[in-house]
């Protein structure tokens, strides 16, 4: 019997416990993971200010969104887009924490959605990098606003129409499969 239980301390001694995140869905050979829609997930909840959800439909839109962000950051990447200067993304990450307030509100939020400033940062470059990519890729020669919008929209559905069709996307998770066309 003694011999049992120091056989067991030894062999939970021995057992790592490590964190394994599954691949949800793969673009070519980028991968989607559980941990980055979860991430996304609650990203997004923390930048509009409302409670996190995790049901089915909440991440097939932010698996979806993952997917457009990957197809968008290859085409950035093959045409030799620059990255936001330091200075743009701290402006615009300003931004963000004087929507909460003050800082500690802001600390205290980042806290609430289980986000590091870090992991915030990397989004909110992305995002800036994505916005200003779009403007300028997809952006027409119209002169209203509400025309530039609806057109800037329009053509840059029908290239992520066109580019998810050409490529190699494959949900390993069958729940994220019928993701919704236009995710916004």
């Amino acid at each position: 019997m003694m011999l049992r239980a120091v056989l067991i301390v030894l062999f939970a001694a021995t057992v790592r416990a490590e964190l394994v995140d599954r691949i949800a869905i793969t673009v070519g050979r980028d991968v989607v993971t559980e941990l980055q829609i979860d991430e996304e997930l609650r990203v997004t909840a923390f930048l509009n200010h409302q409670a996190i959800i995790r049901d089915a439909e909440a991440r097939r839109s932010a698996a979806a969104r993952l997917i457009e962000q990957l197809l968008v950051k290859r085409e950035m990447e093959l045409s030799h887009y620059p990255l936001p200067q330091p200075s743009e993304l701290d402006q615009y990450q300003q931004q963000i924490e004087d929507d909460f307030g003050d800082a500690a509100r802001f600390s205290q939020a980042l806290n609430t959605y289980h986000l590091s400033k870090a992991t915030l940062r990397d989004h909110l470059s992305l995002q800036l990098m994505t916005m200003r990519f779009i403007e300028f890729r997809f952006r027409p020669d119209v002169n209203s606003p509400a025309d530039i919008e609806a057109r800037t929209d329009q053509v840059l559905d029908a290239w992520l129409d066109q580019t998810r069709k050409q490529s190699n996307i494959v949900y390993l998770d069958k729940s994220l499969a019928k993701a919704p066309v236009n995710p916004k």
